[in-house]
């Protein structure tokens, strides 16, 4: 009786440190940790002046979801003192696939879907925009981290059986305002 009792003390004792780290929560993966540093603050690219002149650009700000499993993102054109509303979407963890889901909507009523995959300093996109007269484009997106507070986001359309680059800009974060109790 004391050998079975010794035994099951012994199987019990073996697996407290497995039982320990099933408590535990799983660090983060690299990935989910790259697209994290994106949030906080809010990212600021210039544009070429628009046909009157006026000064143009664009703000983009990442936010995580309430549940911290998945980031939200919201840009927005800025020409002169107005602001247009522009690209609303969402990134989210899809472990089976080893990479991220996003999809966004813009303006003028595109759906964007595909997905996003982490490569050394850069997250590279692969999506399909599907326009809201029904066709459809492929995309390529390279977000690149220039520099803690800097990255670069080029877009490519594949145009016959090329990718063109269509757009190439360098946004730069600026801090949120401290919290005001």
């Amino acid at each position: 009786m004391i050998s079975a009792v010794l035994r099951r003390l012994a199987a019990a004792l073996l697996l407290l440190p497995v039982l320990a780290r099933a408590a535990e929560p799983a660090p983060a993966p690299a990935p989910k940790a790259f697209l994290d540093s994106f949030v906080g603050g809010t990212w600021t690219a210039p544009l070429p002046p628009g046909k009157a002149g006026d000064t143009r650009a664009i703000e983009l700000v990442f936010s995580r979801a309430p549940n911290h499993e998945g980031i939200h993102f919201e840009s927005t054109l800025l020409s002169g003192t107005r602001r247009i509303p522009y690209v609303s979407g969402f990134y989210a963890w899809n472990a089976a696939r080893g990479r991220f889901g996003m999809f966004y909507t813009d303006s003028v009523g595109s759906l964007t879907t595909g997905d996003a995959a982490v490569s050394g300093n850069a997250l590279l996109h692969e999506l399909t925009e599907i326009n809201k007269d029904g066709s459809v484009d492929q995309v390529k997106v390279r977000l690149t981290r220039v520099e803690p507070d800097a990255f670069t986001n080029e877009i490519y359309l594949l145009e016959g059986s090329d990718y063109k680059q269509v757009a190439s800009v360098r946004y730069t974060r600026r801090p949120d305002p401290p919290h005001q109790p």
